[in-house]
Formats: C-alpha cells, structure tokens, sequence
C-alpha cells in the first residue's frame, strides 16, 4: 500500500483511504495492460483526492508519459486544447488558490506530461500547500522538461536549501550557471550552500567523532591508528581518506601526507581532485625542500650545496609544471591556469610559448592587466621592442583605477623606459609624469625625468 503522508492523507477517512487504495491498484492493473486511459481515470481520482501523496502523483504523470510513448511533447496541439485550463491555472494561481492550481495543472498534463511551465505552477502550489513531497517532486519534473530555466532552478534551490538538501540545491545553482555564466546571484547561492554543506557535514561528524573519542580513549589509540583501523574496514570511503590526509595537511607533515594520498589513489586511480592534490602536495615538499637547501647555500656557499640546490630547483620546476599540466587537463579553458603556465615559462626563458599561453589567458577581466604586462616583457625580451611597447600600453589602460598598484606602477615605469630607448622622449616623459604623480619615490623616477627633459631640450621637444 502506498506510503501515507503527514498531509493530506491523514485527514481522510478510514474509508475514502480504502476507495483511493483500491483506485490505485485498479490504475496499476490497467496500466500495465496498455489501457493508458482507463487507469488515467483512476489515478486522477487518486491524485485529485490526495495531492500530497507522492506515489499517486508519480503513477499518475508515468502513466500518461506511458500513453503517450514517451514523446515527450504530449497529444497533438496540446497548447491549443488547453487553452481553458491554462486560462484557469494561471488566474487560480493570480489569486493563490492553490487547490485549483493544481485541479487545473492536472487537466494540463493530461495533455502534455512533459509541460515544464505546469508542473513549475503545481510544484509552487504543492508547497505553499504543505505538500513537500510532491512539491519537490513535481519541481524536479519541471526541471527535467526544461533543465536551464533560470526560474524553475532559482525556485527549486531555494526550496531545497530550507530542507537542507544541499546537493541537489547546488545542482540547480550549476544548471543556472552552465545557462548563464555571469549570474552574480547563482554564483554567490553556491557559495553559501556549499559552506551550509560543510558545516551540516563536520556538525554530524562532529557528533560520530565525540561519540567515538569515547571509545577509541580507553583504547589507548593514536589518532592515526583511529584512522588506519577505520580505512581497514572501509578501504573505498573516499570521505575516510580525504579526512586523513588532511589531518596530515593540519600537522604539517607534509610527507605522510604525499603518502597518504599517494595510497588513496591506489583506491581511487582516476579521482583528478586526488591527483591535483598529489602534485601540489609534490610541489609544496620540493619548495621547502628547495628554501632549506638555499638559507643552507647563504651561509655555506659550497660546491656540494650548489649541486644540491640545482638539484632541488630541478625537482621544484618538474613538480610545478607537473601540477599546471594537470590542472590544465582538468580545466583547459582556465585563464588563471594559462597565465600560470606563462608565468613559469617567463621563467624559464621561453617567452615565444609564454606568450601564446598568456594571450589565452588575456580574456579574462580580472587578470587582463597582469597579462598584458607579462606579454610585454615578453615580446620585449625577444627584441619585438614596439609590440612590446603597445602591450604596455594596454597593460596601462587594463589597469585603470589600480596603476597605483605594484603591477601598475611597474607597466608605466617599463613603458616610458622603453619609450625613451625607442626615443619617443614625449611619451616617456607623460608616462614619468603619470608615475610620480602616484609614488614620487618610486625607483628612479625623479632623475629619469631630468634626463627625459634634457633630451627633448636638446631635441628641440620634438621627440
């Protein structure tokens, strides 16, 4: 026998219950015979008198779908026939009365049972109903009929985040940024239901580990020993695993934890968000292994220590660009990654590859102007001095209101230095001027501008 809900089916009578009870099974008999329309009958009457029971709602819309071959558009002119009905809806749903709402979104789907505006009009009414259950239930048809509707996803998330299922929240969210990439109020929904998922997470971990605190405390039990006992039973917990190399992450031993994720991916071999924290595990050992070795170098520049900081450097590159070749393979279209790799390859002299990289990356408002400083000095490293100059100058405008940021006072510095080895003394000295105006003191500026003077002095000021 169905499952009865809290609401409506609680106030029936022992009777009516017993009447819808034997429609339902009636409905499920002639259903599963192939006559669609007889146990259409029945299951209306189910769903009419019952509208929170969630079993007699999905029997009702799989039946139709059944009558209709799953065509996924309904009876022919379905729009046109329901004409009236939609008429009614819409005007029961003007003056929230909500049982009609859904009298009349029933009529509709008889129609078409794929009608993702209906099902959207009878999901809000089913929950300012009481009628959870079927209320979500009739939101996620919706969404199935049309999965990148803003509305119906805005809708559905908000519903879903105060009954604290926060994943499928988050899916809604997703699917309205995969529509819409820029919507300022998707993106920052995600954010907080991601932490609302966090914090629901740790607060239940919280009660399990206090609970076995107790337990594990008599036992004499380390906490690695807690966790190691735990992956024997459990060795495919992927939670498990991730709570224990961060428990290495948290003490700073960062070896147990590149071991610990490196044993995890022998669980887990093609988990990418293990492998991304592998490599940036490898690299963060080879950086403070690399920063040891150096403060070692200061105060002992030996041979064999120059060797071993060679060495440490090697390590130190090979992990980086191991780590930004797989956030790449994970992301290829990541502009903050591109710049990351044209940044390292600035670094290792390869400015021709560093620039396709960066200029992949230029598109991007927020690191516009970083990217256009970096080609510069690119292309200012291969001697392309006036391509060099005009990506300064783009890296100027992209930065706006923030030249008086470390990057900005840098573009304008560059530019006029290049300006005036180009001899365009003009624009080097508008450049000059610019800067002091924001940091007199910064580097030489002040006697750069003398010279600058002098030579448009002797020039005639016609440089």
């Amino acid at each position: 026998m169905p499952q009865e809900e809290n609401q409506p089916n609680a106030q029936l009578s022992p009777a009516l219950r017993a009447r819808l009870q034997k429609c339902y099974e009636f409905g499920n008999q002639k259903m599963q015979a192939g006559e669609y329309d007889y146990a259409n009958e029945m299951f209306s009457q189910c769903y009419a008198q019952a509208p929170g029971n969630l079993i007699y709602l999905q029997s009702f819309v799989a039946n139709l779908r059944m009558k209709y071959g799953n065509n996924k558009k309904g009876a022919s002119f379905a729009k046109l026939k329901g004409g009236t009905a939609r008429s009614q809806l819409k005007i029961a749903e003007a003056r929230s009365k909500f049982e009609d709402v859904l009298k009349s979104g029933a009529e509709l789907l008889k129609l078409n049972p794929w009608d993702s505006a209906v099902f959207f009009s009878m999901g809000k009414a089913s929950v300012a109903l009481g009628y959870d259950d079927t209320g979500l239930a009739l939101l996620k048809h919706a969404i199935d009929s049309d999965p990148n509707n803003i509305e119906i996803n805005r809708y559905a998330a908000k519903e879903l985040a105060q009954r604290e299922l926060f994943d499928d929240a988050i899916a809604c969210c997703q699917r309205i940024l995969n529509a819409k990439s820029s919507d300022y109020e998707a993106s920052n929904q995600m954010k907080d239901l991601l932490l609302q998922k966090t914090m629901q997470h740790m607060e239940r971990k919280k009660t399990a580990a206090e609970k076995e605190a107790e337990e594990h405390a008599a036992n004499n039990l380390t906490e690695e020993d807690v966790f190691e006992k735990k992956l024997a039973k459990t060795p495919d917990d992927r939670d498990l695993w991730l709570d224990y190399i961060q428990f290495f992450n948290m003490k700073g031993n960062r070896r147990k934890e590149e071991d610990t994720i490196r044993r995890a991916l022998k669980q887990f071999p093609d988990d990418k968000s293990l492998q991304l924290r592998y490599d940036d595990v490898r690299r963060e050992r080879a950086r403070g292994e690399l920063s040891r070795i150096e403060e070692q170098l200061k105060s002992n520049p030996t041979d064999a220590l120059k060797q071993k900081f060679l060495e440490a450097k090697k390590a130190f590159d090979e992990a980086t660009l191991s780590l930004i070749q797989r956030k790449l393979a994970a992301n290829p279209n990541s502009s903050s990654v591109r710049f990351e790799f044209g940044q390292f390859l600035m670094g290792h002299g390869k400015f021709r590859e560093a620039i396709g990289e960066l200029q992949k990356a230029q598109q991007d408002d927020s690191i516009k102007g970083a990217c256009f400083l970096a080609i510069a000095q690119c292309f200012e490293k291969i001697k392309q001095y006036k391509l060099a100059l005009s990506h300064y100058e783009k890296a100027i405008s992209a930065f706006g209101a923030n030249l008086d940021s470390e990057q900005g006072k840098s573009a304008l510095y560059s530019c006029a230095l290049l300006a005036a080895g180009l001899r365009d003394y003009k624009k080097a000295e508008g450049l000059l001027e610019k800067l002091a105006a924001i940091d007199f003191s910064y580097k030489n500026v002040a006697p750069l501008l003398d010279k600058i003077a002098e030579k448009l002095n002797n020039s005639g000021g016609n440089h």
